[in-house]
């Protein structure tokens, strides 16, 4: 099976340089993420890292 990891950019800024803070968010399905770039927080669907 190939690792196609998908790259999570900033839902506000697009920036790639994030970091996951949490792997739950709001909804199981989802994890947090803190953009380094706009300093912002915020949460990616996680069923599209499949």
């Amino acid at each position: 099976m190939e690792n196609n990891e998908n790259i999570v950019t900033c839902s506000f800024c697009s920036s790639k340089n994030v970091s996951k803070i949490a792997p739950f968010g709001t909804a199981q399905l989802v994890s947090q993420y803190y953009c380094n770039n706009c300093k912002s927080i915020f949460e990616y669907v996680r069923w599209r890292e499949n």
